[in-house]
């Protein structure tokens, strides 16, 4: 396999600077994220029961699971991997974890977790995350002052890093990762004695590989690049993805005449409906997205697959616009509003942002121009653009793509407690108000049973859409190209190409 960065030789689990290919090869979670339906279900632990409050959960381990170097899984290893994940200071996890107040080993084969409070995401994203062997690093660990800890810095040339997944870490440098198989795996051995990662940067040198047969699986792919490749044989897997693109609106713009404009829902509406979602489907993902689904809950067990964004319509835009008060009253071409304020609207984007991101927005933009509305696009740099979102937030679109954790976490998002302009620790952008989503996301916080969260999170998206939150692009779909002659390939949501011990190779491809 060949992998974008980061690069493969920082190899602390639990921190961002690791390519999750790796990670998932090697070490296995607490509770398995369900590969199609993104549902907890049991993996190093066969089961769990909450208490009546909510607020502990007694974890039955595997009594059959052993770490690469011969020695038990225990209830101490999931223990100190929970304290890791919370408390590393470099962790990519530690928000996860928020309300863990304690993590304890009753026994080998039961752990018992207490939380400060009900946490509604709590099984579907920390349990999923990787379990790592004490005994490996808990000296290391220990040997930092609390506050300062962290996994960063071991010395894994002299001590290779230890799972009890499918694969055993063999080698590393700081381009590549080889693996071989783990034949004492608890779980279905891998078919294959020897698999490899590599960092590679440039995506023509990684598509250029798989062309060569020097690769077996290249994920992620364009859908340009799928355009471009000669006639080559291979399978193409298109494969729903828990992602999400949207541009939330800023119900506050400082720089305007009248800075809450858009709280005026038909201009919202308007908006949303002037954009031809099937031209960017067609044009910029091959049609491999689902561009016509609204909101961004796209896990299959939350999202309301009812719920769609209604098709492009200039005549019902024009006149939600016209009754908003919105006319060209100099002939410019351009709308202005009653207070003569042109419609010349700003979105900002992150200037590394995935290309197809702002492919979306120059669409977008050629849309808008149709019926009477600048779209102004700014790419900025991550300093910059943090800067103009949380502090001059001189914007009206904010441009945002992201995969998502199995459980919900976007409640920072849409609830109004978490707006930028009066919490610091905040990601609700453009300040969104809504009681009824702030009412759903309370239910669903303080509820972890999977139906009523469900059913609360049902009411959020609808409510987020009758009350638009922002322009929803749709959740795109994920690309793998598979050589010819591997066989067994089955995506996965959390991560499609995380389950390399399904494959196998045949020596008679079709």
């Amino acid at each position: 396999m060949m992998r974008p960065p980061p690069a493969a030789d920082h190899l602390n689990p639990v921190s961002t600077r690791q390519d999750p290919q790796v990670t998932l090869s090697y070490l296995e979670p607490l509770l398995r994220p369900n590969p199609v339906t993104l549902e907890p279900e049991p993996w190093l632990a066969e089961s769990w029961q909450w208490s009546d409050d909510y607020q502990t959960l007694t974890f039955a381990l595997r009594a059959d699971v052993a770490w690469h170097d011969g020695a038990p899984l225990t209830a101490m290893d999931v223990a100190f991997s929970l304290v890791v994940h919370r408390d590393d200071i470099d962790s990519a996890s530690r928000h996860l974890f928020a309300t863990m107040a304690a993590a304890e080993a009753a026994s080998d084969t039961e752990l018992r977790v207490t939380l400060a409070e009900p946490d509604g995401g709590w099984l579907f994203n920390a349990a999923t995350q990787v379990v790592v062997p004490r005994a490996q690093y808990q000296d290391y660990w220990e040997s930092k002052p609390e506050g300062e800890r962290t996994l960063s810095g071991f010395d894994w040339e002299s001590s290779l890093p230890l799972g009890c997944g499918p694969w055993r870490i063999d080698r590393w440098s700081e381009s590549e990762i080889t693996f071989m198989r783990n034949d004492t795996y608890w779980g279905r051995a891998a078919s294959f004695d020897r698999m490899s990662v590599t960092c590679e940067e440039d995506a023509d040198t990684r598509l250029a590989a798989w062309q060569a047969g020097t690769i077996d699986l290249l994920w992620p792919v364009a859908p340009s690049a799928v355009e471009a490749l000669p006639e080559v044989p291979g399978r193409l897997y298109v494969a729903d993805a828990a992602s999400v693109m949207l541009a939330p609106f800023n119900f506050w713009n400082p720089l305007r005449i009248v800075p809450d404009f858009l709280l005026d829902s038909r201009v919202r509406q308007a908006l949303s409906l002037a954009i031809d979602r099937d031209r960017y489907a067609k044009v910029v993902f091959g049609t491999f997205i689902r561009q016509r689904a609204a909101g961004t809950v796209a896990q299959p067990w939350a999202n309301d697959i009812q719920l769609t964004t209604p098709r492009q319509s200039f005549a019902r835009a024009q006149t939600l616009l016209t009754e908003a008060g919105w006319f060209d009253l100099d002939g410019d071409g351009i709308l202005d509003s009653p207070w003569g304020e042109p419609l010349v609207l700003t979105v900002i984007v992150q200037d590394d942002a995935e290309p197809a991101m702002l492919r979306v927005l120059e669409s977008v933009q050629i849309d808008y121009s149709t019926i009477g509305i600048l779209l102004t696009i700014e790419e900025l740099t991550a300093d910059a653009f943090r800067e103009r979102w949380t502090l001059s937030r001189n914007f009206d679109l904010i441009a945002l793509s992201y995969r998502l954790y199995p459980g919900f976490t976007d409640f920072d998002l849409y609830g109004s407690r978490w707006d930028i302009r009066r919490n610091a620790q905040g990601f609700n952008p453009g300040g969104y108000v809504n009681a009824d989503v702030d009412a759903a996301i309370a239910d669903q916080r303080a509820n972890p049973d999977i139906v009523d969260q469900r059913q609360a999170l049902t009411r959020l998206q609808r409510a987020a859409d009758e009350d638009l939150f922002g322009l929803w692009f749709g959740f795109p779909r994920d690309l793998v190209l598979v050589r010819p002659d591997v066989l067994g390939f089955q995506p996965n949501k959390v991560w499609q190409t995380a389950d390399t011990n399904l494959l196998w190779r045949s020596e008679s491809p079709p």
